[in-house]
């Protein structure tokens, strides 16, 4: 790709990404709080994910102040550059004009969704240009500086809250080591929800897999409350249930689930 020409600087000479005074910094940094419902950590995970958003756009900001920035400011104008192929090589165009409006608009769910992008503007420009070439050389410049300053952001991102599939899975193990009274609580809880089904013999089986977020909670706060002063780490003794990573199996159903 030619070396694209610098564009006109903004009115009377100002930089066209000037440094950000205090007060738009703190706007900025108030605004994504997207998981933040049932799961999500609550508002500690909230007020931290504010807070990386804040230092996003900062370093969105530097990248676009730094004397290559305005080269990746825009998205790639491949028909005004004759260039036919850039289609069939880049199949994900991304430019930091479009990631900025997408930050500012509150379109990430998390911040490692903004680094992605970040890293795809680059890697296009890397991909597409050869090794030497001004282009190349400008994104490689700039994603250093971008992965220098995106490791301090990382190290203090709160955890992503645990999904429903994890949830199941931790349950498998966790269901077991209970009590055989607190088993049967949590099989009254799932046939309930349609989730305890029946097997041959008079034994419940129940597919994890059926359960929903509702239903997940409700082991969960049953877990918490049963098995949070004790370790179940043995293995399941006699009278506990037997299960896998999709079902369960209870040597004593709970009523309603008999046969």
């Amino acid at each position: 790709m030619p070396p694209p020409k610098r564009p006109p600087s903004g009115l009377l000479g100002e930089p066209r990404y000037p440094r950000r005074r205090k007060a738009a910094a703190d706007a900025s940094a108030s605004a994504p709080s997207p998981g933040g419902g049932a799961g999500g950590g609550g508002a500690g995970r909230c007020c931290d994910l504010s807070r990386a958003f804040g230092r996003c756009r900062a370093l969105l900001d530097s990248l676009l102040r730094h004397d290559d920035g305005w080269v990746f400011e825009a998205p790639v104008d491949a028909r005004a550059l004759g260039l036919r192929d850039y289609y069939t090589v880049v199949a994900h165009p991304m430019d930091l004009g479009t990631v900025l409006r997408r930050l500012e608009l509150r379109r990430y769910p998390d911040p490692t969704a903004f680094a992605a992008d970040v890293r795809l503007t680059f890697r296009n420009a890397m991909s597409y240009n050869n090794l030497g070439d001004p282009v190349y050389e400008s994104a490689a410049e700039l994603s250093g500086i971008f992965e220098a300053g995106w490791a301090s952001i990382q190290a203090e991102l709160p955890p992503p809250p645990i999904t429903d599939a994890e949830r199941k899975v931790r349950f498998s193990d966790e269901l077991p080591r209970l009590p055989v009274a607190t088993q049967r609580t949590a099989a009254a809880v799932l046939k309930e929800r349609d989730v305890c089904l029946l097997e041959e013999g008079g034994k419940v089986m129940v597919d994890l897999a059926k359960a929903d977020a509702a239903t997940l909670d409700e082991l969960d706060r049953l877990v918490a409350h049963h098995g949070a002063t004790r370790a179940y780490v043995d293995a399941p003794k006699q009278g506990h249930a037997s299960m896998n990573v999709h079902c369960m199996k209870f040597e004593h159903p709970p009523e309603g689930c008999e046969k």
